[in-house]
């Protein structure tokens, strides 16, 4: 996109308020905070197939540090999205008072919320009127880790340099003049954007399946080696399941090479410095059954995680029932999910017995 032809019908402009008359700002504090804004630009922009390009413009009015950043690209309407995306998720805390997420992300928000950000996708590819992202979305999206650790960075780049007092942001049209009301958010609330730690909480698979390629018998504190069915990866995993590694000690199951494990396995998740998921650790808890073969064997432990599994599936249905028995509602699809993933195991179980 050549620079002659650029315009910019939309900005974004970021102003620090200060503890005093100055205008200036420590350099290393405003490109940490103008890297996570850039960040949650070109992510977003990304997610929506929004073509845009990002420059800096000056700016001469006082009071404060104030940053304006002057959008081009071909569909105003699209970036004018964008940013006020930028502006909400900036703007709204990841964190309660006591430093818990404000949500409790699941497999099933980040497939709603890649619907969400395709259906909106087609209504600003087809220029449908009134396209707007849905406040769920906006839900989801300022729950994301990705999102999440980009404002901690920002906000503890912000929290470091007492100077700064709180930050506003807002959207400006070509002339700069308004294009949105200005959001803010003052010092004593930086702690609920600040991440208190990168660990995410575990991920349990309940039907897992590992190919072995190496057990370790004598030491728990050496991993085995498999290939995860999901995706087809090798990975290094802690077997925490005593009585299988007992049952093999005893030959009761031997190894052999091509063995299959069905399983529960914990992932022990974190957050990159780019805000990226990365799986720390895999741990196997209970081995459900071994399979070589046609030949499957379910284990002792397997068949009282699976009894367990009947038993919660039966207390859910009751619960169920009771709740909507007397109501034309329709089952939600969380609840439904849950139905279908324990009924999937007592078919397996039936199929075992």
């Amino acid at each position: 996109m050549s620079d002659s032809i650029l315009k910019f019908a939309n900005k974004l402009e970021i102003r620090y308020s200060f503890n005093n008359k100055s205008n200036y700002m420590d350099a290393m504090t405003k490109h940490r905070c103008e890297k996570e804004i850039l960040t949650l630009i070109r992510s977003l922009a990304d997610m929506l197939d929004v073509k845009l390009t990002v420059y800096n413009e000056p700016y001469d009015k006082e009071g404060g540090f104030r940053e304006k950043l002057g959008v081009a690209g071909e569909s105003s309407r699209s970036i004018s999205i964008v940013l006020n995306l930028v502006m909400q998720i900036l703007t709204r805390p990841s964190l309660s008072v006591g430093g818990q997420p404000l949500m409790d992300r699941t497999p099933a928000d980040e497939e709603e919320m890649q619907r969400e950000l395709s259906k909106l996708r087609r209504e600003l590819r087809l220029k449908t009127p009134g396209a707007t992202p849905s406040h769920r979305l906006i839900d989801l999206l300022n729950a994301s880790p990705r999102f999440c650790k980009c404002k901690s960075n920002f906000y503890e780049a912000l929290k470091g340099y007492p100077k700064v007092t709180k930050i506003s942001v807002r959207e400006l049209n070509e002339k700069d003049r308004n294009r949105s009301g200005s959001l803010e958010v003052k010092r004593d609330q930086f702690d609920y954007f600040i991440l208190r730690s990168d660990d995410l909480p575990t991920v349990k698979d309940n039907k897992a399946t590992i190919e072995i390629i190496s057990p370790v018998l004598k030491d728990s504190k050496y991993r085995w080696k498999g290939i995860y069915n999901k995706g087809g990866e090798t990975i290094d995993f802690y077997m925490q399941d005593e009585d299988f590694k007992k049952q093999m000690f005893e030959d009761k199951i031997s190894f052999t090479s091509g063995m299959c494990i069905d399983c529960v396995l914990e992932i022990a998740r974190r957050l990159s410095e780019l805000g990226e998921v990365v799986n720390v650790s895999y741990t196997v808890t209970t081995v459900i059954r071994t399979r070589f073969d046609k030949m499957e064997i379910v284990t002792p432990q397997g068949k009282r995680h699976l009894r367990k599994l009947e038993a919660a599936y039966a207390g859910f249905v009751r619960l169920i029932r009771q709740r909507y028995s007397h109501r034309s509602q329709t089952l939600p699809c969380s609840h439904l999910s849950t139905v279908v993933f324990i009924s999937e195991h007592n078919s397996i179980q039936s199929r075992t017995q």
